[in-house]
């Protein structure tokens, strides 16, 4: 069966189940309605050619043979929200739309109701590989007391991007987290790679340094309200990068990080993390097991590969929170299909999002947070060696001025749009292309993705109820349906 393309706009919450039930029975796979139809569920799905989510075929089903069965009375964790990083690059990518244009491609990134609604946003402390070139906060040698510390820097880029998301999303939530401390402080005396050294007068500046970021941006009416020691510490790269041993980890937060936070006022506290491998579980537990550095962890951070660290994190800390702090970037050079010049922003990857956010949400998680927001047509970070074209939710070619919409914006947005903060994740079982939520308005948000290259009708069954919901090929949809 060829694929359908649903064209349109998104109707208003209030006629969602009357345009759905309309659908429903003039879809020739839909039996014909009622006298007087009670109307019940809404679809809305992203497929090839929607610019937003739109109606899709839906109706009610017997109540035997699910897809995926959501059972509203086993609750999992709530959800605190979805997110992305703020970069230099994607400002950058940015600038060369007119300001008109610019608003609307960031009013459908951070405004509530729309788009990806991301209420989250992950600050550098410092360079990163999305920087637009290599650079510190305190970059004088020996500067212990952090005299000429200084974020001029990000006032150029960095900060006009978060202010922008400001105006359209005020009560944005911010954490933070380096890639490097300043070269000074590490072995190699380099931004790339290298090891932070165990100097207890280092770690004293370097949590100082963290202190004075986080009040530099309250200052500008940016809270920041977690800190990471260190973003990937085991990692050793081309790109800003450092390495951190378990005891340091501990030590820096211990007698360092978490108690000039706290002397100081700031309001923000430790995320332990940000870690990507199970290797960095050692990390975790080394603070997590010391009483004396515990209290001042607020979260624990986790991204890539790092989801099983949460595990034995929480049997030591029952209810520590979970935050996904980085999304994989796609476009891989050690797997097949490594594209160096671009990257694919195909429906693969937005698949391989869709299911890692699955992923992540059922190990646990309450706030999934994308690597890359926008980014220019190239999508190329500033690794040294091999520069790395990842894939965003927003291209903006910088010739043309053209705004795509990738497909992974559309995967995501029908989590962060139709079950973001305060969804109650449910317990559900049968297909891995479904998960549940209970909403603040007592309505049930099935997420569902067809991978297929054909139609696809998914039976979801909740309580004593089911429907049949008709997705498009390749394609990903909410379910909504009235709550028990």
């Amino acid at each position: 069966m060829a694929p359908r393309d649903f064209l349109g706009p998104v109707p208003s919450i209030a006629g969602l189940l009357l345009l759905t039930s309309c659908a429903a029975g003039n879809s020739p796979h839909a039996p014909a309605p009622p006298a007087s139809p009670r109307l019940e569920a809404t679809l809305l799905v992203s497929g090839p050619g929607a610019a937003e989510p739109v109606p899709a075929p839906v109706h009610p089903a017997e109540a035997r043979a699910a897809s995926f069965e959501v059972f509203p009375a086993l609750k999992r964790q709530a959800i605190a929200g979805f997110g992305g990083a703020f970069s230099e690059k994607g400002w950058e990518a940015l600038r060369p739309l007119v300001p008109e244009e610019r608003k609307e491609v960031l009013r459908r990134i951070f405004a509530p109701g729309e788009g990806l609604s991301l209420g989250f946003g992950r600050l550098p402390v410092g360079s990163t590989d999305y920087s637009l070139s290599r650079y510190a906060l305190a970059e004088s040698p020996g500067d212990l007391r952090m005299e000429r510390f200084s974020i001029a820097r990000d006032e150029q880029a960095l900060i006009p991007y978060v202010r922008a998301a400001q105006a359209l999303n005020p009560g944005l939530r911010f954490f933070a987290s380096a890639f490097s401390p300043p070269p000074w402080m590490k072995d190699n005396r380099a931004f790339d790679s290298g090891r932070m050294r165990d100097d207890p007068a280092l770690y004293g500046a370097y949590a100082l340094y963290l202190a004075k970021f986080v009040e530099a941006y309250r200052t500008l009416g940016i809270p920041v309200e977690a800190i990471a020691v260190q973003n990937e510490p085991y990692a050793e790269t081309h790109y800003p990068s450092c390495r951190w041993e378990p005891a340091q980890f501990r030590t820096f937060v211990r007698d360092h990080l978490g108690p000039t936070l706290a002397r100081r006022n700031t309001g923000a506290k430790v995320m332990l993390g940000t870690f990507n491998a199970p290797e960095e579980e050692a990390h975790a537990l080394a603070v997590l097991q010391d009483p004396s550095a515990r209290p001042f962890v607020v979260a624990l951070g986790v991204q890539w590969d790092g989801l099983p660290i949460a595990g034995p994190a929480r049997r030591i800390v029952p209810g520590l929170p979970v935050w996904h702090t980085e999304g994989d970037c796609g476009n891989h050079a050690w797997e097949r299909g490594f594209d160096p010049e671009r990257p694919q922003n195909d429906f693969a990857y937005a698949l391989e999002t869709w299911r890692r956010v699955r992923r992540y949400l059922y190990g646990g998680a309450e706030v999934y947070t994308i690597r890359n927001i926008v980014l220019d047509e190239t999508g190329k970070s500033i690794d040294a060696e091999r520069p790395w074209p990842q894939n965003s939710a927003v291209v903006v070619d910088k010739k043309t001025r053209k705004v795509t919409y990738t497909p992974m914006f559309h995967a995501l947005e029908q989590f962060s749009r139709f079950a973001g903060p305060g969804a109650v994740l449910l317990e559900g079982s049968g297909t891995n292309d479904a998960l549940g939520f209970l909403r603040p308005d007592g309505t049930i948000a099935v997420e569902l993705v067809n991978p297929g290259d054909v139609e696809r009708t998914m039976r979801v069954k909740i309580g004593g109820r089911a429907w049949d919901a008709l997705l498009p090929a390749r394609s990903f949809g909410t379910l909504i349906v009235p709550g028990a």
